[in-house]
């Protein structure tokens, strides 16, 4: 799946009835890139997300995905994998880490294919991309709000992705889990060598990880490097 453009967002219009979220934007994002997305609150940044994984039908313009349509080829959508934010996960969810992880694997799966030894070693690698193996056996309930974290990134890593999306990947956490979660991100985006794009409000996170920022306004604002985007906020 070489190529030097992974993504790209062509025209598009799209939102919802009776509201437009965006507005004609455009940009394309390469193999291997760390971009963070930011704008105000209803910008569009997370409609923005749904057109990118082909859930929101863009009313004008379209969405590449190493050169497909997701509409059109919805098998591509295992290539990409996403992260909600904390508050769309149940942090009480009654299950070990490992079966959190292996919720992963349903698309590949299905009702009725069982769990191989090899997909017991997937969701063994996934554990420590992400610094978590050692917990295995763990109620997922009993960690703190960065180790969840960290399993629903492996969760989303056992696919086997090219392109990961974080929404709001530090909101909610202390100051020393939003450290954790920023190095497991520099890890996966240097590392794993996979493209990573975060809609994040955090300002410590994008100066330590972002290579690049786009700013969303319904329309594209800005599109550039992160210290363009902080000397152009501090001017």
């Amino acid at each position: 799946m070489e190529a030097k453009t992974l993504l790209e967002v062509k025209n598009v219009t799209a939102g919802y009835p009776g509201h437009v979220a965006l507005k004609d934007v455009n940009f394309s994002v390469a193999f291997r890139e760390a971009v963070a997305v930011v704008g105000p609150n209803g910008g569009g940044k997370s409609t923005l997300l749904k057109v990118i994984m082909g859930l929101l039908e863009p009313k004008e313009g379209t969405v590449l995905f190493c050169n497909e349509s997701l509409m059109k080829n919805r098998e591509m959508r295992t290539k990409i994998a996403y992260l909600p934010q904390q508050s769309a996960i149940n942090p009480h969810f009654p299950a070990l880490i490992e079966d959190i992880v292996r919720l992963g694997l349903y698309g590949e799966l299905g009702l009725l294919k069982s769990v191989t030894k090899e997909h017991e070693q997937r969701i063994i690698e996934a554990l420590e991309k992400v610094d978590m193996a050692r917990m295995i056996g763990e109620p997922f309930e009993h960690l703190s709000g960065g180790q969840k974290q960290r399993v629903l990134i492996a969760r989303a890593l056992i696919s086997n992705p090219v392109l990961l999306l974080l929404d709001e990947p530090t909101t909610g956490l202390d100051l020393k889990s939003q450290e954790s979660i920023l190095q497991t991100v520099k890890d996966l985006s240097e590392k794993e060598k996979l493209t990573v794009i975060a809609v994040t409000h955090d300002q410590v996170f994008l100066k330590n990880w972002a290579e690049r920022v786009i700013r969303i306004e319904q329309r594209l604002t800005f599109d550039g490097s992160s210290s363009e985007y902080f000397q152009r906020s501090e001017d």
